[in-house]
């Protein structure tokens, strides 16, 4: 039984050949394609055919003479055969044609041949589409033989069919159609595959735009920032006035200019030594530290001045002045021995008496009663200063530049050490401080270097006030002119003070210069925008009284309100 053809006409697209395919009630069929059918433009024309094909149960193979035609057939896995050179397919059968070359008499072809013999040779090129089977030498000489025998090679029927195959299809009754417009043939071919194409460069595009727009949205929530700069318009006020500070009110008396003032004070003393540049004959007496302790009962004891206390060895040491010895203690029924420190003079002059720590001291007088035991005296330290010779000493002149040092030196670290005897709001004047130095001793005895020693003891006092509290008495004068306004600026200066350590007053004069503008909370205004559209804040600007100038700059460029969080908006008013 021969095989089902089906000759496709040259414009026929992929979407009509497989209509024709499924209307066929054969199982096998030979597709027959011309050279240049629209087919042979797209390799997917074959696949689609293949596809619909072997869905529908349908065996096919294609015949055709154009290379590429077979080369896309047999890519797409259909088999394949030439009409002219029956080259067997891919899948094994042997080329399938019931369309033979027309054998020509010899007259005839020479003929055809000297027509073309001036044009230039059509070269043939067909592409092997399958493997041959190996053939054996015999075989070919009795293919060989065939073809002698009709009286032309099967190479030159070929030559000669390609030089003029539509005629060839025309002597087969087959109709010869002009090509159609490429774009049109190409949407019918690949209908399913370019709408897949479109579906999913669509879904791609619109799958970016979500990431975008994500991303877009996080970066707006996340980091978006708003600054607001407000400029308002000045107004300059100036005053001048004299005020007193009185450390006897509490709050400020408009009408009087008092204010209320606080007096600082702050202590210091301090001990140098000086170089003695005297030289004198001199008898010292050594000098020390005694620790006197009472064991015997919890009843003080007094000791006048010139007590003898006695060491060891003998020595004797007087108390330089009277004291009381305090009581014991009487814990559990058991004395716990008391004491107290107070300075010695040796007997003699002279170095014999410059003696190192004594562990215990006795008393004389006590000597014969049952307080000897019980009182007794300790030298830590022992005694130092005892001298007999010439030795340095101060002069006059050296006492009295000593105590003005000291004097200088007292003075200058209590103004240096004051600022940190109150708070920065308070304001002390130049002229409202004043020192007090209420001792300075001197030791004329020198050491073993010939310096001598000056003690200085002394305060300061100083008038201050608090200025924060005296701005704010200020402004409220300026709203007396400028109601709803507030110093954007102002510049104090304060004349000579004059104060009044006794009465606890001070008396200055002020100059104050100063540009008053609106009273304006940044915080609430930033609240007042939270969340606004970028037009409605710029409205909110606009709206504040007495405006110069407002902006507004956000971060990033596309942001479309002010962000909710009132951190990340930043209000600035210059």
């Amino acid at each position: 039984m021969a095989t089902k053809k089906i000759i496709i006409e040259k414009e026929e697209g992929a979407g009509e050949v497989v209509d024709r395919i499924l209307g066929e009630p054969d199982r096998t069929l030979v597709i027959v394609v011309p050279r240049g059918s629209t087919l042979g433009k797209s390799a997917r024309n074959f696949n689609l055919i293949k596809r619909e094909s072997a869905d529908a149960g349908k065996e096919i193979s294609v015949e055709s003479v154009d290379e590429n035609i077979l080369a896309f057939a047999k890519n797409a896995g259909i088999a394949i055969s030439h009409p002219l050179l029956h080259e067997r397919s891919v899948s094994g059968i042997s080329g399938i044609s019931d369309i033979v070359p027309i054998v020509r008499d010899r007259e005839e072809r020479e003929e055809e041949d000297g027509k073309h013999r001036q044009a230039a040779p059509r070269k043939l090129s067909v592409r092997k589409m399958a493997e041959k089977p190996a053939e054996t030498e015999e075989e070919e000489e009795n293919d060989e033989g065939e073809e002698k025998g009709a009286g032309k090679s099967m190479q030159e029927e070929a030559r000669s069919f390609l030089k003029d195959e539509d005629r060839f299809f025309k002597k087969r009754k087959l109709p010869v159609v002009s090509e159609t417009d490429e774009d049109e043939e190409e949407e019918e071919e690949e209908g399913v595959s370019h709408h897949a194409k479109i579906g999913k460069r669509i879904g791609w595009t619109i799958a970016a735009l979500v990431v975008l727009v994500a991303a877009l949205y996080g970066v707006t929530v996340i980091f978006g920032s708003a600054k607001i700069n407000i400029t308002f318009k000045k107004t300059p006020w100036a005053y001048n006035g004299t005020f007193t500070a009185d450390k006897s009110v509490s709050t400020i008396n408009a009408s009087a200019h008092v204010i209320p003032a606080q007096v600082f004070s702050m202590p210091k003393n301090l001990t140098q030594l000086f170089p003695a540049s005297g030289q004198q004959n001199v008898s010292l007496k050594a000098q020390g530290t005694i620790t006197i302790y009472n064991a015997y009962s919890s009843s003080p004891q007094s000791l006048v001045a010139t007590t003898r206390f006695v060491t060891p060895d003998g020595k004797i040491f007087r108390l330089a002045s009277a004291v009381v010895v305090p009581g014991a203690a009487i814990t559990n029924g058991q004395i716990v021995p008391s004491s107290i420190n107070a300075p010695v003079v040796a007997d003699q002059p002279g170095p014999n008496y410059n003696v190192s720590s004594t562990p215990k001291l006795t008393i004389p007088g006590f000597q014969g009663t049952p307080k000897y035991a019980a009182f007794y005296g300790a030298m830590a330290s022992g005694t130092s200063g005892g001298f007999i010779g010439e030795k340095a000493v101060p002069t006059a002149g050296d006492i009295t530049a000593a105590k003005q040092k000291v004097t200088d030196i007292l003075t200058s670290d209590l103004q240096g050490g004051i600022t940190g005897s109150y708070t920065s709001n308070f304001m002390i004047l130049p002229g409202a401080q004043s020192v007090q130095i209420a001792k300075l001793t001197v030791n004329t005895s020198t050491d073993a270097s010939g310096n001598f020693s000056v003690y200085g003891a002394g305060a300061l006092s100083a008038f201050g006030f608090d200025e924060t509290a005296f701005k704010a008495f200020l402004l409220s004068l300026a709203q007396s002119v400028e109601s709803s306004s507030t110093f954007s600026d102002v510049t104090l200066t304060y004349a000579t003070a004059t104060p009044d350590f006794t009465n606890g007053k001070l008396s200055f004069a002020i100059n104050v210069q100063s540009s008053l503008e609106p009273m304006f909370s940044a915080d609430n205004f930033a609240g007042t925008i939270a969340g606004q559209k970028i037009s409605d804040a710029k409205n909110a600007i606009s709206a504040i009284p007495q405006l110069q100038e407002g902006t507004i700059s956000v971060w990033p460029a596309w942001l479309w309100q002010i962000p909710s969080n009132t951190k990340k908006i930043q209000v600035l008013v210059d």
